[in-house]
């Protein structure tokens, strides 16, 4: 194979994938490519088939159909190869509760076939970076639940992986320990490693991710970068604005019906409109009718969630499924 070559650039490849379990169909002949370096957010309400198929690329269980590579190898012909290079961070630990913290990074090291002199500096590198060294020598168990997810996520970084799985990383962080984790995928990608990323904190991915795929059904509704799925809402189209008083949101939504989805946050109404001119138009109606001034009014740019929320609203109409 060329150096040029652009399969030499993928980490991980998926084509057509699909699995059942009985009369339940998980995945619907899902296809993506996660590029080499990169980190990959893989989102979706809850049931999609996030799980399903981190557990196939992963070896875990086998797929019904369909082609799934990682780093050039087929899951299921060369498991060895594939989990010697990948680590995986899953909501449940698989570290020992009566193993003191030390211990149990040393012995996954083991596992992975480190030499001695390898793993004691790796471990403490890990637990001074995820500020862990004054536990060391605590057992796992007595861990707060945050610690304990450092912890996990430490080990799975023990062998220094190529494609490092994570989902739902943060879970139980508290803001400071969440804060750090992103730090840390950052250095692990711009060491040159790939970050397959699940999670339902949106703020996260938009924040991490290079590439985004969106879930739904078992179906990729959408692919494509951060950016371009911020594109599909328009910046035009999401308004800020402040009043003078407070409002209600049934007034707001009966007097201007160029609304669609409103939310107050931080002190003013996000508004999702179908027409900007018609929207105004009613805004300034509204106004004169409830007595209240404007104090503030601006497009704001959409976020990953505003996507999100919209291709989910497509797809429940049957018009998504669009891929970027």
């Amino acid at each position: 194979m060329r150096q040029d070559d652009p399969d030499e650039q993928v980490a991980v490849r998926v084509r057509g994938l699909r699995k059942s379990y009985g009369s339940l169909v998980a995945l619907h002949g899902v296809s993506f490519d996660v590029p080499k370096g990169r980190v990959f957010a893989y989102l979706g309400p809850n049931g999609a088939g996030k799980t399903t198929t981190i557990n196939i690329l992963c070896g875990l269980i086998e797929r019904d159909d369909g082609e799934v590579s990682v780093l050039g190898s087929d899951v299921a012909r060369e498991p060895v190869f594939v989990k010697s290079r990948i680590g995986v961070v899953t909501e449940n630990s698989n570290l020992y509760p009566e193993l003191r913290c030390r211990r149990n990074l040393d012995y996954i090291g083991e596992l992975y076939g480190l030499p001695a002199a390898e793993r004691r500096t790796r471990l403490s590198e890990l637990l001074q970076g995820f500020g862990l060294a004054e536990k060391a020598d605590a057992p796992f168990g007595s861990l707060s639940r945050g610690m304990k997810r450092r912890l996990t996520i430490a080990a799975a970084l023990m062998h220094r992986p190529q494609v490092l799985f994570l989902d739902e990383p943060t879970a139980g962080l508290d803001v400071p320990s969440a804060r750090a984790l992103r730090g840390l995928v950052r250095e692990i990608v711009h060491e040159g490693a790939t970050v397959f990323l699940t999670t339902h904190n949106l703020f996260e991915a938009e924040e991490l991710a290079d590439e985004v795929a969106v879930l739904v059904g078992g179906r990729l509704v959408a692919q494509g970068r951060v950016a371009e799925l911020k594109a599909r809402v328009g910046a035009a189209r999401n308004l800020a604005v402040r009043f003078s008083r407070p409002v209600t949101a049934d007034a707001l939504s009966a007097a201007c019906p160029a609304v669609g989805a409103l939310e107050f946050q931080d002190g003013s109404w996000r508004l999702d409109v179908s027409d900007l001119h018609e929207a105004l138009s009613q805004l300034v109606t509204f106004c004169q009718e409830q007595r209240v001034r404007v104090e503030d009014v601006g497009a704001r740019e959409p976020t990953l969630e505003d996507a999100f929320v919209s291709l989910l609203s497509e797809t429940a109409r049957g018009d998504g499924g669009k891929g970027l």
